[in-house]
């Protein structure tokens, strides 16, 4: 184990590190919790699509998209967004119930008071916190952990989590927020990467520490949430970055715009939406509006699908609302032509889709 308790690395890069990479420390600790429950690591990494050899290999290495690919296999295997690391699991769907709480905010502070409420109603052995230091202009958002699994390394599960909870708030609100310090639950052993975990974050980091923490300046909690919970279902944060190290940026496309226009309107079921109710809405013309679109290899027809089954599945499998009700508020005046549409996108009729999220 490194020897000092307290000891700082500065950053050597800002800028997000996609060619970096891992050695036999974290590719083994990230299975640690599975292995320790009895699963073979040599199934997990072939069911990652990695060379199984890498899990005796002292100078194995993986990259960031391998990373991420076994880091996903071990959740959802596990059905634990905490890998096995903690006595309790947290099932993936309560990530879901977390993330939809943050992309309907109006502002990134909102949203994460909304995520530390959460979290901190759903699990005991989770002490989250969002603190303000008006002095400093600074804002501390940490968490202390409780009921590890025997021998496993907190180390390992606070660095997992902490770059997943960063690269989840660069996500929502479009752009890599600018951290000013980082700490981490635990040390890692003498063999780590330690360059990695302050490159990737761009800025300094403490090691040993008993609660996990990130530090960025105040005006980020003033940042609007661009996501939506239509990305949120169909998993744009999870699977649109596939490299581990790859931060979401900038990103104000048109698309996005689009598509949470077309969530507010069905939700408000004041008008019908088309290019010309969103054009005047954008301030630009139906035409150019849809040459914005294709540039981006995407067109409203497909958008609008896309925004109305995201809505109905949600309605099917969690109301009573009956199919006529349901097609109504998706924009069908006829419940066969929303029955024919359903299919149409998913090959099942909207009733069976209902009776299978029941089953």
């Amino acid at each position: 184990m490194v020897n000092a308790t307290e000891h700082i690395y500065a950053a050597t890069a800002r800028s997000p590190l996609v060619d970096a990479n891992v050695g036999p420390y974290y590719i083994r600790g990230c299975l640690q919790g599975a292995v320790q429950q009895g699963h073979d690591p040599a199934e997990l990494l072939t069911a990652a699509q990695i060379d199984p050899s890498v899990y005796t290999d002292p100078d194995a290495r993986i990259n960031g998209d391998e990373l991420q690919r076994l880091v996903l296999t071990v959740r959802n295997i596990l059905n634990d967004e905490y890998l096995g690391f903690l006595n309790v699991r947290g099932k993936v769907e309560m990530s879901y119930v977390v993330g939809k709480s943050a992309v309907n905010c109006q502002t990134f502070g909102e949203a994460m008071k909304k995520m530390v409420k959460l979290v901190s109603a759903m699990r005991s052995d989770m002490e989250p916190s969002l603190v303000v230091d008006w002095n400093s202009d600074q804002v501390e958002l940490a968490f202390k952990v409780t009921g590890y699994s025997e021998e496993v390394e907190p180390h390992i599960l606070s660095w997992l989590k902490m770059y997943w909870l960063y690269k989840f708030q660069c996500w929502l609100i479009g752009q890599r927020i600018e951290l000013t310090s980082v700490f981490f639950i635990g040390q890692p052993d003498g063999s780590a990467d330690i360059v990695d975990s302050t490159e990737v974050f761009g800025c300094p980091v403490l090691y040993g520490q008993d609660e996990g923490k990130m530090c960025f300046p105040r005006h980020y909690l003033g940042a609007p949430i661009i996501r939506n919970e239509v990305e949120l279902r169909e998993r744009d944060f999870t699977y649109g970055h596939t490299n581990w190290f790859a931060v979401p940026g900038k990103d104000q496309s048109i698309s996005s715009r689009v598509e949470q226009l077309l969530i507010d309107i069905y939700r408000e079921g004041q008008q019908t939406p088309n290019l010309d109710v969103l054009g005047d809405i954008l301030c630009c013309s139906p035409r150019t509006l849809s040459r914005k679109l294709q540039k981006e290899g995407a067109s409203f027809q497909e958008l609008k699908d896309k925004v109305r089954r995201s809505i109905a599945e949600k309605l099917l499998s969690t109301t009573d609302l009956s199919i006529a009700d349901i097609a109504e508020k998706v924009g069908y005046s006829e419940p066969s032509d929303f029955t024919r549409a359903y299919i149409s996108w998913t090959g099942m009729a909207p009733s069976d889709y209902r009776a299978q999220k029941a089953e």
